[in-house]
């Protein structure tokens, strides 16, 4: 069969790159708070929400995109030596195209890759302990699965994503709407949970016949009549505790939270167990997109870092993380420390276990005179990402078997007070540590620095003739 002719229009928009770009998410909006939000409409959002474009370098000499007029020079190709852009409108109303940079998110790509680090499922992690939390890769058989997967008929088969919504993250306003889509498939649910009475009679059945030691073949799908059905119904409206399972498998939706303990003496309309990939998503609600969003694909931490000179070794090498915010407390409360690993914001330094390896300088309070800024190393154990896009990383402090065999080695404060000096000296004066030495009590003379450099020349000389004479 000869394929249909197109016209030149529809051929040219079907072979432009700009028309195959994805259409843009839409942003992550903040729950309705009445205390004060602080937000910066600059700042880096969690997760990309529109594609990144690059051009060839014989393009990028001319300014060509691919889009619908040339992008200047002087804010892309004179401002980064790889320049990524990333429009937020083909054309507007003053006949331009508003673009920004897309280094942000593409850098932290690339930083993030550096790591090798494998994406897990999310988990918590204690810090107070030295357990590691088992790692979970998202890509697993048994948990790779949508609403639409043929895996999930296998035993303990779990999916990250359910075709219906999750209900304890909805408005009022969406869930009258999801009532009102449920009302309208009134009777395809009707005829679909006549069907899960079905297969739970033909179960007992075969359980009743395989008890008896009859002929478990012999046994044929029972037939339920209009009577049975609606004294089915009127059961079901009678147990919450069993009308709860039902609907979650009816309407196929994801488990809700944990149900508090102050409501558990009394009836409510029970949840089944949890068919999520990670119980967090229990809690958080399940992931927007895949549970891996792309940043890696590899499945386990079973690789071997082959030190050139040291031979393999158990640890990855150590990345350096800087401190963002130090301990303290922050808007009234007491906060911890957060540190930048990779351009990912991290909280949570395992603090604990700081007090057999001293506290890096600039964790506890925030110290300026720390060169280049509070930094110190750190080896990540975990990367996962949450329900909002948001990438968690689990790191613990780099151990000095790990950083020794690349001569890594942290910043550390010099000393302010040191008696070194003072030690060496015939003198029978002591100076104060509290005060800091040369500090002038009076008033300088004009020739005060002449007589400082003599008084050090005497001294050094009268040294070094002590030393001199104790050796003969």
């Amino acid at each position: 069969m000869a394929s249909a002719r197109l016209s030149p229009t529809a051929n040219l928009l079907r072979k432009s790159r700009l028309f195959a770009l994805p259409q843009a998410l839409t942003p992550t909006q903040e729950a309705a708070s009445s205390k004060a939000v602080f937000e910066s409409s600059t700042a880096t959002l969690p997760h990309p929400i529109r594609a990144a474009i690059v051009t060839p370098q014989s393009s990028l000499v001319r300014g060509d995109w691919g889009l619908k007029r040339a992008l200047p020079a002087k804010s892309t190709s004179e401002k980064s030596q790889r320049p990524v852009v990333r429009v937020n409108a083909l054309d507007t109303y003053e006949h331009v195209t508003d673009f920004e940079s897309a280094a942000d998110h593409t850098m932290t790509l690339e930083k993030f890759q550096e790591l090798n680090m494998p994406m897990s499922l999310p988990s918590k992690v204690n810090y107070a302990t030295s357990i590691v939390p088992r790692h979970q890769s998202p890509f697993e058989t048994h948990l790779d699965n949508s609403e639409t997967s043929k895996g999930l008929g296998e035993p303990g088969a779990k999916q990250y994503r359910h075709s219906g919504p999750w209900l304890a993250g909805q408005t009022p306003a969406e869930f009258t709407a999801y009532l009102n889509q449920v009302r309208r498939q009134k009777p395809e649910l009707l005829k679909k949970l006549r069907g899960i009475l079905v297969d739970q009679r033909f179960a007992e059945a075969r359980k009743q016949a395989q008890d008896y030691g009859k002929d478990i073949d012999a046994v044929k799908p029972p037939t339920i009549s209009d009577a049975e059905f609606t004294r089915y119904i009127k059961s079901l409206r009678e147990n919450p505790f069993a009308l709860g399972p039902t609907v979650f498998q009816l309407l196929d939706l994801p488990s809700s939270p944990a149900v508090p303990s102050e409501r558990i003496g009394r009836k409510y309309y029970q949840s089944p167990a949890t068919k999520l990939a990670s119980a967090e998503y229990a809690i958080s609600g399940p992931p927007k997109t895949h549970p891996s969003v792309g940043l890696s694909y590899t499945r386990s931490h079973a690789l071997i870092r082959n030190h050139p000179s040291y031979g393999p070794q158990a640890f990855q090498r150590p990345v350096e993380a800087r401190i963002l915010r130090p301990k303290g407390r922050f808007r009234g409360r007491p906060s911890k420390a957060i540190a930048g690993i990779g351009g990912i914001a991290v909280e949570d330094l395992n603090a604990l276990a700081f007090v057999d390896q001293g506290t890096p300088p600039g964790l506890t309070f925030f110290d300026a005179s720390i060169p280049g800024g509070a930094k110190y190393h750190v080896t990540p154990i975990r990367a996962s990402v949450d329900s909002n896009g948001r990438i968690g990383l689990s790191s613990y402090r780099a151990s000095a078997s790990s950083k020794a065999p690349y001569g890594i080695e942290d910043y550390k404060k010099p000393q302010t007070t040191n008696i070194s000096d003072a030690a060496q000296r015939d003198a029978t004066m002591v100076p104060r540590l509290d005060r800091l030495q040369n500090r002038p009590h009076f008033k300088r003379p004009e020739n005060y620095a002449g007589r400082k450099a003599m008084a050090g020349t005497e001294d050094i000389a009268r040294s070094l003739m002590d030393n001199l004479n104790s050796r003969q």
